[in-house]
C-alpha cells in the first residue's frame, strides 16, 4: 500500500491574468514546489482569495493586471495579510520596477519568461522563511495567551517609557500611573506590588498579585490568634478549675472549709476580673488600641500570681517563692503585665512538674529599670527548643502549643520592655523581664 501523500501545509497565492500561464504555473507549482496553490484572474479575485481561511502565506502576481498593477494589489494584500512573502513577476523587467517592487514589500522580482528551477528555489526559500515566522507568530500568539491568563500584571518599554508589549492587567495599571518599584496598587479587588528590572534597553514591568498571600496571610493570622486566645483563656481557668476541686475536696462544715471557701471565692472573682480584662484586651486589638501604661505595683501582682497558681503548684509539687524589695512599681499595663508573669511561672512549674523544685520569681530595681525573673529549677530547655524558643508551635510539652513565651515576648514588648531567657541545661531556666521603672 503506497503511503499518504502528504498534505502542503503552505497556501501560495497565483495572480495571472492569463489563463494559459496561470494554468501552467498551477500545475507545475503544485507538483514541484509542495504547495496549496489559489488562482485568481484578477485583482478583485486575489483580493477575495486572501480573505479565504487559511490566508495565503505566499504570491506570485503578475506587474501587469487589468484594471490595476500588481504593486497597488500588493500594497492591498499587505493590509489584509501582513505576513504575505511575495514575488513580483513581468514581462518588462527594469531596474527601476524591480527597486519599487522591493520598496512596496515584495521579497524578489523575476522576470518572464520565467526561469522555472531559479523560481522553485525562491519559492522553496521563501517556505522555510514562512514556516518560520509562522511557528514564531504561533509561538507569540501562544506567549500572549499565557501571559493574558496570568494574574500578574506585565509590560515591557525601550529605554525611554516606550510600551512595547503588556498584557491587559499591566496595560492597566500602567495606564493608571502605577509605576513606583515596591509601592502597591489596587486595581479590580485585587492587589500588586510592583517590580521593575532592566537588561540593555528593555525594561520589565512586573506587577505581582499579592492578593492570594495576603487572603493566606491573614488566614494564618487569624489561625494565630485563635491560638493565642485559646492559650490566654487557660490562664484564669486553670486557676478556677482547681480552686473548685480544692473547694469540692475540703470536708464542709469546718473551718477549714470555710477559709477554703473564702480564699477560692476571692481568687475565682479575681479570675473573673481577668477574663473581662482579657476580653477587653482583645476587643482593644480589634480596634488597634495600644496598652495603657501607667505607673504598676509589681508586688502586688506578684503576690495575685502566687495565689491564683498555689493549687495547680502544690499538684505538680513544686514549691513557689516570690522575693521582692518592698514596694516597687513599673510603667506597665497592669492586666498585661499580669497574664505575661503568669504564663512565666505557670510555664516554669510545668517544667518542674514532679521534680520536687522551686520556682522563684523576684522583682528589683537596676537603675531605671525594674526587673522581674521568674526561675526554675527544671533542668532547662533541650538544644532544640533553646536554639528558637520563640517560635510558634515549638514545644517541649504533650499538647502545648509553644506559643507561652512568644505571648510573653510580645506581651514585654507591647509594655516598653523585653523579655530574655537564660537558659543553663541541666539545671534550670530563667526568664528575665526588663520595663521601664516606675519609681
Amino acid at each position: 500500500m503506497a503511503p499518504e501523500a502528504r498534505q502542503p501545509d503552505l497556501t501560495l497565492l497565483l495572480v495571472e491574468d492569463d489563463a494559459r500561464t496561470r494554468a501552467e504555473l498551477d500545475r507545475i507549482l503544485a507538483k514541484h514546489a509542495g504547495l496549496a496553490i489559489r488562482v485568481a484572474a484578477t485583482p478583485e479575485e486575489a483580493l477575495a482569495a486572501a480573505e479565504v481561511e487559511p490566508p495565503p502565506d505566499l504570491a506570485l502576481i503578475d506587474l501587469r493586471l487589468p484594471g490595476k498593477d500588481g504593486l497597488t494589489l500588493l500594497d492591498e494584500l499587505l493590509l489584509k495579510v501582513p505576513a504575505l512573502l511575495a514575488i513580483i513577476m513581468t514581462g518588462y523587467g527594469e531596474a527601476e520596477t524591480a527597486r519599487q517592487a522591493r520598496e512596496r514589500g515584495a521579497v524578489d522580482f523575476v522576470e518572464k519568461p520565467l526561469d522555472l528551477p531559479y523560481l522553485l528555489v525562491v519559492l522553496r526559500q521563501l517556505s522555510r522563511e514562512a514556516r518560520l515566522k509562522r511557528d514564531l507568530r504561533a509561538g507569540a500568539a501562544l506567549l500572549s495567551g499565557v501571559l493574558e491568563m496570568m494574574p500578574d500584571g506585565i509590560l515591557m518599554t525601550d529605554a525611554a517609557g516606550k510600551a512595547l508589549y503588556s498584557n491587559q492587567i499591566g496595560r492597566s495599571l500602567w495606564e493608571s500611573g502605577h509605576r513606583e518599584p515596591g509601592q502597591q496598587a489596587q486595581a479590580e479587588g485585587r492587589v500588586y506590588t510592583l517590580e521593575r528590572r532592566a537588561a540593555g534597553d528593555r525594561v520589565l514591568w512586573h506587577w505581582i498579585d499579592l492578593t492570594r498571600a495576603l487572603e493566606q496571610e491573614r488566614f494564618a493570622a487569624y489561625k494565630q490568634m485563635a491560638r493565642f486566645l485559646a492559650h490566654e483563656l487557660r490562664n484564669p481557668l486553670t486557676p478556677m478549675r482547681l480552686w473548685l476541686q480544692e473547694l469540692q475536696s475540703a470536708p464542709p462544715g469546718e473551718e477549714q472549709f470555710r477559709e477554703t471557701a473564702n480564699r477560692a471565692v476571692e481568687v475565682l472573682l479575681g479570675q473573673v476580673d481577668r477574663l473581662m480584662e482579657l476580653a477587653g484586651r482583645f476587643r482593644a486589638l480589634g480596634e488597634m488600641v495600644p496598652p495603657s501604661l501607667q505607673r504598676v505595683e509589681v508586688t502586688t501582682i506578684l503576690r495575685e500570681v502566687e495565689q491564683a497558681l498555689a493549687p495547680f503548684a502544690a499538684k505538680a509539687a513544686v514549691r513557689l517563692v516570690v522575693q521582692t524589695e518592698g514596694a516597687l512599681c513599673a510603667m506597665a499595663d497592669e492586666s498585661s503585665l499580669y497574664h505575661l508573669l503568669f504564663n512565666l511561672v505557670r510555664n516554669a512549674v510545668e517544667a518542674s512538674e514532679g521534680k520536687g523544685g522551686t520556682v522563684r520569681f523576684a522583682a528589683r530595681a537596676e537603675g531605671p529599670l525594674c526587673v522581674l525573673t521568674v526561675e526554675d529549677d527544671g533542668g532547662g530547655l533541650p538544644p532544640e527548643a533553646a536554639a528558637a524558643p520563640f517560635t510558634p508551635y515549638l514545644t517541649t510539652k504533650p499538647g502545648g502549643t509553644g506559643l507561652g513565651l512568644l505571648i510573653c515576648r510580645e506581651l514585654a514588648a507591647s509594655m516598653g520592655g523585653r523579655l530574655v531567657l537564660c537558659n543553663a541545661p541541666g539545671e534550670g531556666l530563667t526568664a528575665r523581664v526588663e520595663l521601664k521603672g516606675g519609681d
